[in-house]
């Protein structure tokens, strides 16, 4: 049997063959569609990966990690010497006012 031979499909079979047409030109072009993204993507992750020195994005993190940490050390070197400025200022003061009293005191009693 060929398929001239074969009987007449009815319209509800004829309908579902349309149907399974259109549903597959319809997948067929959001397969083709998400291709498209998807090349689009991978283009656009290889320029981010140019971006960086060498294509390595983990030694421009450490890179990145290094420098923090390098100003993290310089800031609190900075703080701790303006503390000991700030102790030794006080420590300073201190002895001026000492010096002060002790000159009011030999005034005092070279009257």
């Amino acid at each position: 049997m060929n398929l001239h031979d074969a009987p007449p499909l009815s319209p509800d079979t004829q309908a579902i063959i349309r149907a399974l047409r259109e549903t597959k030109g319809d997948v067929e072009r959001q397969i083709a569609v998400l291709i498209t993204e998807q090349r689009k993507l991978q283009a656009d992750v290889a320029a981010l990966r140019e971006g960086f020195p060498d294509g390595d994005p983990d030694s421009h993190r450490r890179y990145h990690e290094s420098i923090i940490e390098w100003r993290e050390l310089r800031n609190r070197m900075v703080k701790e010497a303006l503390i000991k400025a700030a102790q030794a200022g006080a420590l300073g003061a201190l002895g001026w006012i000492a010096y002060a009293v002790w000159t009011a005191f030999k005034m005092e009693i070279m009257k």
